[in-house]
C-alpha cells in the first residue's frame, strides 16, 4: 500500500471503517437537518453525503413541524418536510415539537402530524413562553395521547449553570427541564418511556438523577464530549437504557460516534447504543403505521 492510500485509510488509526459503521445499524435519534428556518429543505439535501458517509441506518429529524422559538407555530415548508418524511421512509423519520403551555394545542398538533401525519413522537424543546417544564401535570394528556399514539417522548434537558448563588439549572431558560422535571414526570407514568436528552447537560449529575427509574433512556447528544462519560452511563443505567444521537450538523457526526467508540465496552452493547434500544422503542409506532422495523 502507498503512503497516500495508508494515510486515507481509517483502520490505520484505530478507526471504523464504513463497512464496520454500517454494521453497527446507527440510528441517530436526534438530527436537526431541518432546523433552519427557510432553509431547511436545502440543509437537509447538503447533509445526506454525511449521512451515507458515517454509515447511518436511519435519522429521527426533531424539528418537524414547529421550532425551537414557537413549536406549535405553522410554517410555509411544512409542507416539503411532510413530503420528505413519506418519500424518504426508508431512512428518515420526523418527531415534532410540542410545548406543555398549550397542552391542547399540543395534541391538536399530535393529530395532524402523529395520528394523521408521518411523525413517529414528540420533543420537549429548550423553554417555552408561559414557562411551562414537562411536569407540570396540565402537560399529562400530552403524555396520555402519546401513549394512545405509541410515540416516541424525547425531552431535551440541561442543567446550565448560573443565578446566585451560582448552581445547576440556575441560568436555564424559562420552561427549559432538567432531568429532575424527567423525573418528576416519570413518577407519574411509571410504565411509560421518556428520554432525557442532551444527558442533562451534566452526564454525572443527570445518570444518577434518573438512574432509579428505568422508565427514563439517557440520550448524550449536543453534550459536550468527555471520554468515559458512557462507561460511566453505562455501569450506573446500563447499556439497555441509552440511546444515540448525532445532533447534526451543529455538532460533527465524529465527535459524537466517538462518545461510543471510546467507551470500554462490549460490541453488544455499542449495538444497543447505536440504534437497538431505539428500534425497540418505537417499534409499536412503526407497527401502527405499517412500517417495516427489523429490531
Amino acid at each position: 500500500m502507498n503512503k497516500q492510500n495508508f494515510a486515507l485509510d481509517p483502520k490505520y488509526y484505530g478507526l471504523p471503517d464504513l463497512a464496520e459503521l454500517t454494521d453497527y445499524r446507527i440510528w441517530d435519534s436526534h438530527y436537526h437537518g431541518f432546523m433552519t428556518s427557510g432553509q431547511d429543505i436545502k440543509q437537509h439535501l447538503q447533509m445526506i453525503p454525511y449521512i451515507e458517509r458515517m454509515g447511518i441506518e436511519r435519522v429521527i429529524s426533531v424539528d418537524i413541524g414547529g421550532t425551537l422559538a414557537d413549536p406549535l407555530d405553522s410554517k410555509p415548508h411544512d409542507k416539503d418536510q411532510w413530503e420528505i418524511l413519506h418519500k424518504d421512509q426508508r431512512f428518515i423519520s420526523g418527531i415534532m415539537p410540542i410545548d406543555p403551555g398549550f397542552p391542547a394545542e399540543s395534541v391538536e398538533k399530535m393529530k395532524k402530524w402523529i395520528a394523521e401525519g408521518p411523525c413517529i413522537g414528540i420533543k420537549y424543546v429548550g423553554g417555552n413562553k408561559r414557562g411551562v417544564t414537562c411536569d407540570a401535570p396540565e402537560n399529562d394528556i400530552i403524555i396520555r395521547y402519546a401513549v394512545e399514539q405509541k410515540a416516541v417522548i424525547y425531552i431535551h434537558t440541561w442543567m446550565k449553570v448560573g443565578g446566585m448563588p451560582a448552581r445547576p439549572f440556575g441560568a436555564n431558560l424559562k420552561g427549559e427541564s432538567t432531568p429532575m422535571d424527567v423525573v418528576a414526570l416519570a413518577k407519574r407514568f411509571p410504565d411509560v418511556q421518556m428520554i432525557c436528552g442532551h444527558a442533562g447537560g451534566d452526564w454525572e449529575l443527570a445518570a444518577r438523577v434518573i438512574r432509579p427509574y428505568e422508565n427514563i433512556l439517557f440520550e448524550f447528544s449536543g453534550a459536550d464530549p468527555h471520554s468515559g462519560s458512557v462507561d460511566l452511563a453505562v455501569k450506573e443505567l446500563g447499556a439497555d437504557r441509552i440511546v444515540w444521537g448525532g445532533h447534526g450538523p451543529s455538532r460533527s457526526y465524529s465527535t459524537e460516534l466517538s462518545k461510543v467508540l471510546d467507551a470500554n465496552i462490549s460490541l453488544k452493547d455499542r449495538k444497543k447504543i447505536f440504534g437497538e434500544n431505539y428500534r425497540k422503542l418505537c417499534q409499536g409506532i412503526f407497527a401502527k403505521k405499517g412500517l417495516k422495523l427489523v429490531i
